[in-house]
Parts: structure tokens; C-alpha cells; sequence
């Protein structure tokens, strides 16, 4: 693995180590202000909880939403991550493999593209030269003159 790859790899992991210790992070944020503490302060208000939710359920809250974001950015991440490390690893494989299968064309080929240059070229060649062949002429003539 070259220097790039590696710092490369060093730095995808390091990014995947913040955002993993980001998402720890919110969890204990969301434990610590779900804790029985608040729970017991929501009990004691004059708040009614709905009938379909009960303390319990309070107490095992999730806020699904950000959970959910950080998820799919860690996923994210971890996906970009892979595919930059195929494109790359695909990247660096290609040219020492068509190197290595084709060495070049042959004088036959090289040839071939020649002459079908050549023989497009000609016309135009043809003209040019002959512009310039008058050209000369007629200044060779300006000057006997």
C-alpha cells in the first residue's frame, strides 16, 4: 500500500472513530435527559401522559430521528469509504495490468494508421505545397523583374 492509500485509509478511520464516538456521545446525552431523575420530575408535575404512553415507555424514549441520522451518516461514510478504496484499488491495478497484457501495436498496425492518415492528408498536403511552390515562383519572378 503506498503512503496516499495508507493515509488515506488512516484518515477514513479516524473519521469513522469521531463519528462512532459522536454517536456515543448522543446516547448518553439522550440517557442522561431521559434518566429517572426526569422521569420522576415528569411523574410529579401536573403533566398527564397519554393513555398509549406510559412511564416506562418515557423512561425507554428514543429520539428516533436523530438516531437515525447519525446512523445513516455513519453508514454513509463507511459506504463512500469503500468505494473510494475499490475506485482507488481499481485505479492503481488497470494500468499495470493492460501494461502488462499489451506491450504496444505492432509495425503492422502502426502502418495501417499511417497510411489511412496519409491518405486523408494527401489532398490537403497536395494543396498546401502547391500554394506554396506558386508563392515562391511568383516572388523569384518579382525579383528577376
Amino acid at each position: 500500500m503506498n503512503d496516499k492509500t495508507q493515509h488515506n485509509a488512516e484518515s477514513y478511520t479516524t473519521n469513522t472513530s469521531d463519528l462512532e464516538d459522536l454517536l456515543d456521545d448522543l446516547y448518553s446525552l439522550q440517557n442522561n435527559l431521559l434518566s429517572d431523575t426526569n422521569a420522576q420530575s415528569l411523574a410529579d408535575s401536573d403533566l398527564q401522559l397519554p393513555e398509549s404512553l406510559s412511564e416506562e415507555d418515557v423512561h425507554n424514549l428514543e429520539i428516533p430521528i436523530l438516531s437515525d441520522v447519525v446512523d445513516d451518516e455513519v453508514d454513509g461514510e463507511k459506504q463512500l469509504g469503500d468505494q473510494f478504496n475499490r475506485a482507488q484499488q481499481h485505479l492503481f491495478e488497470k494500468p499495470s495490468s493492460a501494461q502488462a497484457s499489451n506491450h504496444g501495436p505492432s509495425n503492422d498496425q502502426i502502418n495501417a494508421v499511417v497510411n489511412k492518415l496519409m491518405a486523408k492528408m494527401r489532398p490537403r498536403i497536395d494543396q498546401l505545397l502547391r500554394e506554396k511552390i506558386r508563392h515562391l515562383v511568383v516572388e523569384r519572378f518579382k525579383r528577376e523583374n
